[in-house]
């Protein structure tokens, strides 16, 4: 069996360190948000504008990582 260690030097790699715990869910967030904008693609949308559809697929995005404690100010 083969181990793995990741060691963070806190406080100055915090947002390293979040993304490592995080990661499973960040992944699980980006697939869903893949399947919602494959969804729209596939079975249309009601989009008027570019802006409209960016704002909902940022909307969709926050949704789906509202139960993560994210940052976005980090990158």
């Amino acid at each position: 069996m083969s181990t793995a260690k990741l060691e963070f030097n806190l406080p100055d790699e915090e947002p390293e360190f979040h993304f490592a715990l995080c990661g499973e869910r960040f992944y699980v967030a980006l697939c869903e948000l893949d399947s919602w904008l494959r969804s729209k693609l596939k079975y249309g949308h009601e989009f008027k504008t570019a802006d409209e559809a960016l704002q909902e697929a940022r909307d969709e995005l926050r949704d789906l990582v509202s139960d993560i404690p994210i940052r976005f100010d980090f990158v």
